[in-house]
């Protein structure tokens, strides 16, 4: 985990883009609204930002992280399931994490029953994609060739309305590397995601 953090701090400047990682911006992208982790925006991270116009979402106390919705380009075997499930597992943990570390709400559970029973509520939904890319052409050719690509597209809705009221679309991925390699980085541009999107929220 130590080390995974420091990772976190060296990529978090890179995750979903070469060039360093900006402020949280303050722009809003309506294309970005409709991005989905199969068809996603691309452009700046004012591209790939989508702010509702009065999103007001001091009025919510709570948050209900939802279940990523895993999805991937690869043959599902054990070996897929079981590094999805650890790249889910690292996602939805980031998220609580950087939700409960900001302070700006007053319960933030993965219980949906218990988000339920406090009235009204976010939920924050991450779309994934994962594509492992192709170690032999990693290994013989370089030079970025059968690269791994992460994308995720985390969102803030309003389940009563179903309101999106904010949207982010944030990638990773390694030109090199294999099997835990590949995990590891993906793990780690899947925690800088979740915190540059938790930043977002004003």
């Amino acid at each position: 985990l130590v080390v995974l953090g420091l990772m976190a701090m060296l990529v978090y400047g890179c995750a979903g883009s070469p060039a360093s990682q900006p402020g949280a911006t303050t722009g809003s992208s309506p294309a970005a609204k409709a991005s989905t982790a199969r068809q996603p925006v691309e452009g700046s991270h004012a591209d790939r930002t989508y702010i509702a116009p009065t999103p007001i979402l001091s009025q919510y106390r709570v948050v209900y992280i939802a279940p990523p919705a895993m999805d991937t380009t690869a043959t599902r075997d054990e070996k897929v399931n079981d590094f999805l499930t650890q790249l889910d597992n690292t996602i939805r943990s980031s998220a609580e994490n950087a939700l409960r570390n900001s302070r700006k709400f007053d319960l933030v559970t993965s219980n949906e029953q218990e988000a339920k029973a406090k009235g009204k509520y976010l939920v924050l939904r991450n779309d994934v994609l994962v594509h492992f890319g192709s170690t032999a052409a990693r290994f013989m050719v370089g030079m970025g060739a059968g690269r791994s690509k992460l994308i995720v597209v985390p969102s803030l809705e309003d389940p009563a309305t179903r309101d999106v009221l904010l949207k982010y679309t944030g990638w990773g991925g390694a030109a090199a590397g294999t099997g835990s390699q590949i995990l590891d980085k993906m793990r780690v541009d899947g925690m800088a995601i979740e915190q540059y999107f938790v930043g977002l929220i004003k």
